[in-house]
């Protein structure tokens, strides 16, 4: 082959890269036993995946990065055992969005070979529904002589997801010698322990010293199928202000009141993905607002009243705000402050692995109470 003819063929090949990244079109939707396989004109370049349950239902979004929708291509028609419905629509110029609504999820998410994409729907395992009131735990478990059995049996089914706050290059606010990155760590370590020895399944975003985006935390927990999601944090006074004025604990859980997001009409997190403000409330159903509620009321309560026994303890109260780790996790989720690290007394006692024992005993004892 000549040395011309070669620059040419470069040259059509590349051009043709260029071509496939901008018009992707979808050429052929089958429905497969447990697969949905859509195959594309060209080599997929991405899929950003979301998960939002609620109410018993998970919708799972594939955004299929340069993805074209002809107009003569639907999957709405087809019908799977545990699917509520499948559409597809062209979300912008720049994505073709897939979206299945299903009762159950699915173990294996989706996989990418070339110009095919496979979206698994493998029903592993039903959406529950967290209906926890005294009629129905009555009803379903009370009948055994021995109470203590219920919560003995339940625990080890429940999943919690514990995030560490900041790690890596993100330091966090720093006290004296001792970063909010360090502490939140070594508390997460022993709320994980003593959670696992109260027969619960835990997980941690992070278990040394990583930088991890907002995105990965809630990308994680959400895979996990959590069942709950705690964030640590550790907090300080801003620069100018009497450090020593500021001390205390407090618990946040999601809210869209006064919400940045809402009032600059978009959502958005650092990881640079931005959604429309519809699909920013989507992310905010009134049953996941209502259970971090009730957690975050839960856990306050159980922190002051283990913490007190042994330690002055200044309480800030449950707080709402729309932070993005409680915005994107599919499920009940709260972000705690320990306190302030510019305070010295509380950085005495957060240092203090006795203290971080019983702060994370009243943690625990608040994430029984809510499953009970």
């Amino acid at each position: 082959m000549s040395k011309k003819l070669s620059i040419i063929l470069l040259i059509f090949l590349f051009t043709q890269s260029l071509f496939a990244q901008r018009n992707n079109y979808l050429r052929d939707t089958t429905l497969k036993n447990n697969k949905l396989i859509l195959t594309f004109k060209y080599n997929i370049d991405n899929v950003k995946p979301l998960a939002l349950e609620s109410h018993g239902l998970v919708k799972y979004i594939y955004d299929i990065k340069n993805g074209v929708l002809p107009k003569t291509k639907k999957i709405s028609h087809y019908k799977y055992k545990g699917v509520k419905a499948f559409r597809m629509g062209q979300y912008n110029k720049n994505y073709l969005r897939i979206v299945i609504e299903s009762y159950n999820r699915n173990k294996k998410n989706y996989s990418i070979v070339g110009k095919i994409l496979t979206i698994y729907l493998n029903n592993s395992q039903k959406v529950q529904t967290n209906n926890y009131s005294k009629k129905n735990i009555k009803k379903k478990y009370l009948k055994k002589k021995n109470k203590n059995i219920y919560t003995k049996s339940k625990r080890g089914k429940k999943t919690i997801i514990i995030d560490p706050g900041h790690g890596g290059r993100d330091v966090g606010a720093i006290g004296r010698d001792i970063y909010e990155k360090a502490i939140t760590l070594q508390i997460a370590k022993r709320l994980r322990k003593e959670l696992q020895n109260r027969g619960y399944r835990v997980f941690m975003t992070r278990t040394y010293d990583k930088y991890l985006s907002l995105k990965e935390r809630t990308e994680y927990a959400n895979a996990r199928a959590g069942n709950m999601f705690i964030s640590i944090h550790a907090n300080a006074a801003h620069k100018g202000k009497s450090k020593q004025k500021y001390q205390g604990v407090e618990v946040f859980h999601l809210s869209l009141k006064n919400s940045d997001r809402i009032k600059k009409n978009r959502a958005y997190y650092k990881g640079k993905y931005y959604y429309s403000v519809a699909t920013y409330k989507r992310m905010t159903s009134a049953w996941k607002m209502d259970t971090s509620h009730k957690l975050a009321k839960n856990i306050r309560r159980g922190i002051l009243s283990k913490v007190r026994k042994r330690y002055k303890l200044k309480d800030k109260g449950v707080k709402s705000s729309d932070f993005w780790v409680l915005l994107a996790s599919t499920m009940p989720s709260v972000l705690i402050e320990t306190g302030y690290l510019t305070h010295d007394a509380e950085l005495r006692r957060l240092r203090s692995k006795r203290y971080q024992d019983t702060f994370s005993k009243g943690i625990a004892d608040g994430v029984d109470t809510y499953f009970k």
